[in-house]
């Protein structure tokens, strides 16, 4: 079979894709063109371009005392603030009591939230500290502040992936690679260091474009079409710079003052470029697809990067076939996530490759208002839906990075697309987040986490989970699916203890230990809190907690009775 990605005008989507054979001669086939766009392109729009924050320091402690101690009626007496000052070994003011029957102390200047922890710590070493933290400084959901930001509607606004709360989770590790298997990508600024070495698999030199055949080049010399240049009748067209377009919004350098923000802004994007002109050969496509896996391709070196997660954004017509299936068969078992586009023929997505393989995660199109988009496939080998967009109003397509040219690369720009290749790169730009919280989840926990996150449709759309997967895409609920522990409260006590966990992953939690020691009772209070409560013959050690996903342990310890060990160094709980 022979795939395009798309940039070719709506009026030609009604051609798809031909499937092609080779004969018992071993002839070479011809590629032949599909119309059927897997995006299209608008409007244009420029951009200007400048910085980014973290954890900011705090000065202030909270701190409550127990009622049953009877120690003090004043918190605020001088005696008893040298002796919390002699503990903490810094300077503490008491400033004021608060709500909860708890009491602020101010720090000599602000500190980093980890040695405002180890204060903390140590104050709770007194017998009439109930618990001591820090008084941490919270800010709105991350906001960045690229500069065409506010046209992200698929970012932020209510039928978008709600990326701003995800992104207080996380924006990204870089030790995890998202493969684009596309057209390549050009020499983009708002892509400028956001990729590793990818390779060109392109062996026909007409599609190729680039007067050669696989390489390691996988930049995009453009992918223009004369009139009927393909042998199926079609028209003229310009470049698309379509794996440009997908790249950006998966992983657009992202709070640098420039163009668009990505979801993902710390994980390397592998280009791998497997469509040129006319669209792409399935060899060369399963080829690209297995190397981005990490597996061994006959001819080609190996990869040095492999890929967590694949976004094709790309297919044609025909139900998936043997050769599909075993490419996808191959780096699932590799433990790579595959999301693909489900078409854009308003069909049903049964008849179309690589959307109809098992394995994969087959993604709908939905528009601005939560519906599904007009042109998107559908049926029930959708997964998720995910903002495609629809130009109609260019504003409500999706806004990603492009370039100027008609034909070869000329300047860097940035465009509205639609198309279930805009939807996608959505669902890739999340999986890449999991990955980057556990990157040991498995294919198949990674789809149930985005199926049982994902937001229900707006009343009237036109989706519902029969035709449109089991929903709208997520991504903070799915990245607060991901079992993980990110901090506990407090840090130490005795049998009976009550311990709050919080993390994320917590719905199907069958276990917690105190450094191997089965907790008395755990309670789940939400996806990311849970109560725990200190065994007897419990020792001092990291928590961790058991799912269905594994077993996360925290990094910090848990010290069993009153008396902070001076000989164990502090140990972050992150």
């Amino acid at each position: 079979m022979f795939h395009v990605p798309s940039t070719y005008n709506m009026e030609r989507l009604a051609v798809i894709l031909i499937v092609l054979a080779l004969t018992t001669s071993g002839m070479k086939p011809t590629p032949v063109s599909a119309a059927q766009a897997f995006s299209q392109k608008t409007t244009t729009v420029s951009a200007q371009g400048q910085n980014g924050e973290a954890d900011v320091p705090t000065d202030q402690i909270i701190i409550q005392y127990k009622t049953s101690t009877g120690a003090f009626v004043a918190p605020a007496r001088a005696d008893q603030m040298d002796r919390l000052s002699a503990v903490a070994g810094v300077p503490l003011q008491y400033l004021r009591g608060m709500s909860g029957d708890a009491n602020v102390l101010r720090l000599p200047g602000r500190l980093p939230l980890e040695q405002v922890r180890a204060i903390s710590a140590k104050l709770m070493t007194l017998p009439e500290v109930a618990y001591a933290e820090p008084d941490q400084m919270r800010s709105p959901a991350m906001t960045p502040n690229d500069t065409l930001y506010s046209s992200q509607w698929d970012l932020f606004e209510t039928n978008g992936i709600n990326a701003p709360a995800a992104w207080d989770i996380t924006t990204g590790s870089s030790s995890i690679v998202v493969a684009d298997i596309d057209t390549g990508i050009t020499n983009h600024a708002d892509l400028n260091g956001r990729t590793v070495p990818g390779y060109d698999f392109i062996i026909d030199t007409h599609v190729a474009n680039d007067g050669n055949g696989r390489d390691a080049d996988p930049s995009d010399p453009g992918d223009w079409v004369a009139a009927n240049e393909c042998g199926n009748g079609n028209q003229k067209s310009n470049s698309s710079w379509h794996g440009t377009h997908t790249a950006g919004t998966i992983g657009a350098k992202s709070n640098n003052g420039l163009g668009v923000a990505g979801i993902n802004w710390n994980s390397k994007i592998l280009p791998v470029r497997v469509l040129g002109k006319c669209g792409g050969y399935d060899t060369d496509i399963v080829d690209g697809l297995r190397w981005a896996a990490g597996l061994a391709v006959s001819g080609v070196p190996a990869n040095a990067n492999p890929a967590k997660v694949a976004n094709l954004s790309l297919g044609g017509n025909g139900a998936c076939s043997s050769t599909w299936q075993n490419a996808i068969n191959d780096v699932v078992a590799a433990g790579m996530v595959v999301a693909v586009a489900a078409g854009n023929s308003n069909s049903d997505a049964s008849g179309f490759t690589p959307a109809s393989c098992n394995g994969v995660i087959t993604v709908a199109a939905t528009n601005r208002s939560g519906s599904k988009a007009w042109y998107s496939n559908f049926g029930s080998t959708v997964e998720i839906s995910a903002p495609g967009g629809e130009t109609s109003i260019s504003t409500n397509g999706i806004l990603s990075t492009l370039n100027t040219g008609t034909t070869i690369p000329i300047a860097d720009t940035y465009a509205y697309y639609q198309g279930t290749s805009m939807a996608t790169p959505h669902v890739t730009g999340v999986v890449s987040l999991l990955f980057s919280l556990n990157p040991n989840l498995t294919p198949s926990q990674v789809l149930n986490i985005l199926q049982s996150t994902a937001k229900a449709f707006p009343g009237g759309s036109s989706c519902n989970t029969t035709i449109c997967g089991s929903g709208m895409l997520d991504a903070a609920a799915a990245l607060n699916a991901v079992l993980r522990i990110t901090d506990f409260s407090p840090f130490n006590g005795d049998a009976g203890t009550i311990v709050t966990i919080s993390g994320g992953g917590f719905t199907n939690a069958s276990a917690v230990r105190f450094n191997g020691t089965l907790a008395s009772s755990f309670t789940i209070l939400t996806a990311t809190s849970m109560h725990a409560t200190v065994p007897a013959g419990a020792t001092t050690g990291p928590i961790s907690v058991t799912s269905p996903q594994g077993t996360v342990t925290s990094r910090g310890y848990f010290f069993v009775g009153q008396v902070y060990p001076s000989y164990l160094p502090l140990v972050s709980r992150y």
